[in-house]
């Protein structure tokens, strides 16, 4: 059975959903953050759990989660195919658990925007305005009377004027070449050239090239230490600059399909390099001869690196 197949135990499935609903009410909490990445490390099974669930933020209102046992049924009808389009067809939409529901957008990312990618795929479109928009990896958009509506993933948006709308802010695009991309939780916007105003919660603010921030409910912050270019996908490479090996695999498994991790033993050694996007190969291999690792392969959809 492949990973992506793998049925996870009951007890890992409902840890992984707490450690959401944990999440959501302090979701820049550094004491959880460190506890959560220590309980995705210690076994392979965690990890794929949290990515799983993962797959599912964007479609539903997580207002409105239930709890970890009824959630629990909704997750394992995932289990047999982490695909988005996949997974939408299992659950179906307005489903509904016990007595919480799991309340699915008629327009679900990817399902039914006017533009999506599939893992590991990159697609450009124009917009009206001159300029054009650009889908990372697992992403959908909607083009509204010429807005571009970020419905999942990322895409970076370049043109004389463009306004994209997002989950915590609408940006407006002057000249701008930008980053957008939803995380869990929050919104990440990077500006390369021009000026983009964030509409967010707390009022208006500008940002320039070279600016980065998180956006979410309470507004905008800076973010600082960013260790992977958020530019490079557009370019077909991940760069990375002294990043942690758990962090950047956790970025390198956006591109493949399964499941791509380390052992917490390894996940802090530190990484520099650039690895093309179209050869996840080759990223593995590149891997094991810059760092004390090996890269062990139980299938091509479970990918685990280990210490030499």
């Amino acid at each position: 059975m492949s990973a992506s197949a793998e049925r996870l135990p009951e007890a890992i499935v409902c840890k992984a959903i707490e450690w959401q609903m944990r999440l959501r009410d302090q979701p820049h909490h550094p004491e959880l953050q460190a506890q959560l990445m220590a309980w995705r490390q210690r076994d392979g099974r965690h990890e794929l759990a949290w990515l799983r669930l993962g797959q599912l933020a964007g479609q539903f209102d997580p207002g409105r989660l239930p709890d970890a046992a009824q959630t629990s049924a909704v997750l394992r009808r995932a289990e047999v195919d982490v695909g988005r389009r996949r997974m939408l067809s299992l659950l179906g939409v307005g489903l509904a658990v016990g007595s919480g529901a799991l309340l699915l957008s008629h327009t679900a990312p990817g399902w039914r925007s006017d533009f999506a990618t599939a893992t590991g795929e990159r697609r450009r479109v124009p917009l009206a305005a001159g300029g054009e928009v650009l889908l990372n990896t697992d992403s959908a958009v909607d083009i509204e009377a010429g807005r571009v509506v970020l419905r999942s993933g990322e895409v970076l948006l370049d043109g004389p004027s463009w306004v994209a709308g997002c989950r915590f802010a609408s940006c407006e695009g002057r000249g701008a070449r930008a980053v957008v991309r939803e995380r869990a939780g929050f919104t990440e916007v990077h500006v390369a050239r021009g000026q983009v105003l964030v509409h967010a919660a707390g009022g208006v603010q500008r940002l320039a090239a070279g600016d980065g921030v998180a956006v979410d409910g309470g507004g905008v912050r800076p973010l600082v230490g960013v260790g992977i270019d958020p530019f490079g996908w557009s370019r077909g490479v991940l760069v990375a600059s002294d990043v942690g090996l758990g962090e950047f695999l956790a970025e390198a498994g956006r591109y493949r399909a399964g499941w791509l991790g380390c052992d917490a033993g390894v996940a802090g050694l530190r990484l520099s390099g650039v690895f093309r996007l179209d050869d996840p190969e080759g990223v593995l291999g590149n891997i094991e001869r810059l760092l004390p690792v090996r890269v062990v392969e139980r299938t091509r959809w479970w990918v685990r690196v280990v210490a030499v």
